[in-house]
Formats: structure tokens, sequence, C-alpha cells
């Protein structure tokens, strides 16, 4: 499994994987459940109650967004060259940002499905991405251990953070969007403030690190890695 997420304060959970499918499940009856088939490996999804409509990202660049009423899907945009890392919903602007394995970063209208802009375009690879709450800004995290964080609108960039020592693999903005955890294969987790762009806390774990989550209240950081561990982590910020 690759992502997981609970669909609002529902009993639906909506999760996808590496056998090729997105699943929205029941969590009274795990047994009842829909199945949205990909053709390669998902490896991220995002959803939005606002809209109805989730999209999975898969290894092949191909996004599907789907109902999330039904999980069938009203439309495939082959969106990368490359694995989707990243994908993220903008509710007030009704648009998707996706990431990829390519070097880009793009812009897509959530009601017409057409490409707005690129956002980034370079040649090393992203392996994570997320937005600020209020969807201003995407963060991006890179193959070489680079964090960088551009403005959607104009393209511009607004900061670097620099100190993972290898691929940035998880990233996670707090709900206030005032910090951003970062989760790395160099088997660290830190956590920088946007203020300044300054790193404030770190914690060392056993193995590299998969997945990175805030709590509700922003108290918390959770994480996940391929040990098998899960981690609860109180920085002191």
């Amino acid at each position: 499994m690759t992502d997981v997420s609970f669909v609002g304060n529902s009993n639906s959970i909506i999760s996808c994987s590496w056998d090729n499918t997105t699943r929205l499940w029941n969590r009274r009856n795990i047994e009842d459940s829909l199945v949205l088939k990909h053709t390669s490996d998902v490896k991220a999804l995002t959803v939005s109650l606002k809209h109805g409509k989730g999209a999975s990202g898969s290894r092949d660049g191909m996004v599907k967004i789907f109902s999330l009423r039904s999980l069938k899907s009203i439309r495939n945009l082959q969106a990368h060259r490359s694995d989707i890392s990243g994908v993220a919903i903008i509710d007030e602007e009704q648009k998707i940002v996706t990431a990829s394995h390519d070097g880009t970063c793009r812009l897509w209208n959530l009601s017409s499905y057409d490409a707005e802009k690129t956002i980034v375009k370079q040649k090393e690879r992203i392996r994570s991405m997320t937005t600020m709450p209020d969807g201003s800004s995407v963060f991006l995290g890179y193959q070489n251990g680079r964090i960088v964080g551009v403005n959607i609108a104009n393209t511009k960039e607004r900061c670097e953070l620099t100190g993972h020592t290898d691929l940035v693999s998880a990233l996670s903005v707090d709900p206030t969007g005032q910090y951003i955890a970062s989760g790395s294969w160099d088997r660290t987790l830190r956590i920088w403030s946007l203020e300044d762009s300054k790193q404030v806390a770190k914690g060392q774990l056993v193995a590299g690190i998969s997945s990175v989550a805030w709590s509700v209240d922003g108290t918390i950081v959770y994480s996940a890695d391929q040990s098998g561990s899960v981690v609860s982590w109180t920085p002191s910020v």
C-alpha cells in the first residue's frame, strides 16, 4: 500500500497500492469495497469532499480523476512521462497539482481537465510533493535531498530547504501553514519553519522514511518507515 486516507468524517477509507488499484473501503464492513483499476502501480492519491472527486496517480504517469461516490473514472490524464510522485486538489481554485519523477510539476483545471501551466520543469527527479493548506504554494522533495517551495500563481521559488543527504520521500505542511515536516531515506525526520526556511527540529529513525503526517491540531507528527514502524513525535517548535 502506498497511500491511505480517511474520507472526511465518514465511515470510508481510501487507499492505493502497487497492485494497480485505488480502493474505497467501508470501515463498518471491510469486505465491502469499491475498486478503480490502473494499468500500473498506484503511488499517490488525493480527495476533495467539496467537489466529490478524487485523483490517483500511477507509475506510468497516468492520473485518474474519479467520483468519490462510485469510484468510477471521470477522466484519465496522461499527466507525465514517468512515475507520479504527488497529486493534490486545491478546492477553492478547482485545480489539481501533479508532480513526477520526470522532473515536472503541473497545474490542471478540475472542471475542464485541461493543463493550465507547468509550475516546475527540470531534470532532477521529484520524489514527493505537498501543498500549503490555502493552495498558494507547492513543496517538492527531490532525489538529491533538496526541498523547494514554489508559488503556484507566478511559478517563482519561495524557498529552498537543504539538509537531507538522501532523497526526500515524504512532505507534509502543518494545519497552520507555518511548518513543514520532511522525511528522507537518510533516516531523518526534519521540521522546518516556513517563515525563515530554517530547520527547527530533527529526529533520527532506524530506517528510511516512507510517509509523514501532522495531527489535526498540528501538535504531533507521525512517520512510517521501511522497518514497518510508525512513530509519533511531538516536536518542540
